[in-house]
């Protein structure tokens, strides 16, 4: 059983976040926001191709006798990949000149802007069909 101290609090989360922003930056919040966000739609895009699907083991399509290590590796990698484009994102939404400074700033209230959240989605939608082949490529690869 877990003892109290090993769950975070606030103020440590906090400082957590203000320990990865001196390291990475605000950018790279940013890379890992994008990151979830992309890993989460490739994992939809898995689990839609397979309506039965129930877990996660299938969505990847693996075989269970491969177990939880081969599931692990297989997410890491999944999330090496999606870093790889966030930070590819992320690079050109630094060009745009809304978003630009809303990264530089940190100000990451300012992503529900309207007008911000505008430019986020266009300059996804625009990556997405740049990606397209690499995408199809990956989902064979951890199919």
């Amino acid at each position: 059983m877990m003892s109290e101290d090993e769950f975070i609090d606030d103020e440590q989360a906090e400082q957590n976040v203000q320990e990865f922003i001196e390291e990475h930056g605000t950018e790279g919040v940013f890379v890992v926001y994008f990151r979830q966000f992309i890993f989460r739609f490739i994992m939809q895009e898995l689990k839609s191709e397979d309506e039965e699907v129930e877990d996660i083991g299938t969505q990847l399509h693996l075989d269970v006798s491969e177990g939880d290590e081969v599931l692990k590796v297989k997410r890491e990698q999944m999330l090496e990949r999606c870093e790889v484009w966030a930070r590819d994102l992320v690079d050109d939404l630094k060009d745009d000149e809304v978003v630009g400074e809303v990264i530089e700033s940190g100000d990451f209230e300012r992503l529900d802007d309207e007008d911000v959240e505008e430019r986020v989605e266009n300059a996804m939608d625009e990556k997405f069909e740049e990606w397209e082949n690499q995408l199809e490529e990956f989902l064979e690869e951890v199919e």
